[in-house]
């Protein structure tokens, strides 16, 4: 197993144990902490930089993981929900709205931009594949039509070129 960093220790904790952790330090300074978490049944090794990464850290990641928890649970709901006609990836949408709502509630001006940009990137790519799959439906197309020039006098390949085409047309558009 690898070892975890220095300031990734106290962030890798079982949750119950990050939020007594949490809780103690709130209440105690960062000396009393460290001998505390050295203390049996504990026995962790920290330091003061790293209690101070938790302290800011800890808050934002239970806003994350409710946020995410809650998200994860409408999507559920809304895809079992036929009348309201919701596709799975229209419902992955929206849990996503939903987290990045309740994330932006943390009032985090980095965690927003954060998320915003990745969302950003996101919808780009989705261009960008768009745009991919436009271009590649063109040179399909041109190549039909290359194809059908080749062979006009051709009643006979005319006519298997005519199904082919009708079988392809039919696959793109499934």
């Amino acid at each position: 197993m690898k070892k975890a960093r220095g300031e990734a220790k106290l962030k890798i904790l079982p949750d119950v144990l990050q939020e007594e952790l949490w809780q103690y330090l709130r209440k105690h300074t960062q000396t009393a902490t460290l001998a505390w978490l050295l203390e049996e049944p504990r026995a962790i090794k920290s330091s003061a930089p790293a209690l101070t990464e938790f302290f800011s850290w800890y808050p934002r990641s239970c806003t994350l993981r409710q946020a995410a928890t809650t998200s994860d649970q409408l999507a559920a709901t809304l895809r079992k929900l036929p009348e309201l006609k919701i596709t799975a990836a229209n419902a992955a949408k929206i849990a996503q709205v939903n987290f990045e709502i309740q994330a932006a509630q943390d009032r985090d001006p980095e965690l927003f931009a954060a998320l915003r940009k990745g969302e950003l990137e996101r919808d780009r790519l989705t261009l960008e594949r768009e745009k991919f799959e436009e271009s590649k439906k063109e040179d399909w197309e041109q190549g039909l039509d290359a194809l059908q020039a080749e062979i006009k006098g051709n009643a006979q390949a005319l006519q298997l070129f005519e199904q082919l085409a009708a079988v392809l047309k039919k696959g793109r558009a499934a």
